[in-house]
């Protein structure tokens, strides 16, 4: 599945690519490359997007994780944001709830699983 983003987010991820030169910056580029973009107003409710709130569940923990996917400037662990830039969020960008996929990140091929995605 490709991962899906509104036209708005692609845009305003496009603008910070030329602002963060990082190996993060490039594989959140690749990922961008490859999505599907769509109106503002099409895209879906379950998809995670920039400033969703998203559950997941990797595959060597037993609780869920829940997390805020926001820009660099927003982040802040204590409240559970996190950056776009992260590898967790480019791993779950564009996906929506329920899909499951394995994804490399920094600390291992892991899979993931999305249990809910809220956009408000």
């Amino acid at each position: 599945m490709k991962p899906i983003i509104s036209e708005t987010v692609y845009r305003r991820l496009l603008n910070l690519l030329g602002k963060f030169k990082s190996p993060e910056g490039k594989q959140l580029g690749a990922e961008l490359s490859k999505a599907q973009v769509v109106k503002d107003d099409e895209l879906r409710k379950d998809i995670v997007s920039l400033n969703s709130t998203v559950e997941f569940i990797e595959d060597s923990m037993a609780k869920p994780i829940r997390l805020q996917i926001v820009l660099p400037d927003e982040a802040d662990l204590s409240k559970r944001k996190i950056s776009i830039f992260a590898p967790i969020s480019i791993a779950l960008i564009g996906f929506r709830e329920s899909y499951s996929f394995k994804w490399l990140l920094p600390s291992g091929t892991k899979r993931l699983k999305i249990i809910r995605v809220i956009n408000e």
